[in-house]
């Protein structure tokens, strides 16, 4: 797969996946910053309140999870063409 921009690890599901799977169990979400023109110019850790998880909306979940999976399928199907 070739280099991709940083701005769309939200819209790949990738984001969700990061934090849904590292962060957020620890009670942190790694959030992009953006420019005003949307490009990446940095990254941050965010804390959750002390006690409250980070979590999704069901909606959100369901959301990330099927960007992740129709990105990870995606470099596969590639890798598999490449032979």
């Amino acid at each position: 797969m070739s280099s991709r921009p940083l701005t769309e690890l939200p819209e790949s599901g990738l984001l969700w996946l990061i934090n849904r799977s590292v962060f957020h169990p620890r009670g942190l979400a790694l959030a992009l910053d953006l420019d005003e023109h949307g490009h990446v110019h940095g990254w941050q850790l965010l804390q959750a309140a002390p006690g409250e998880p980070f979590e999704f909306t069901d909606d959100v979940d369901r959301a990330g999870f099927q960007r992740a999976e129709a990105t990870l399928l995606a470099v596969r199907e590639e890798a598999t063409a490449r032979g």
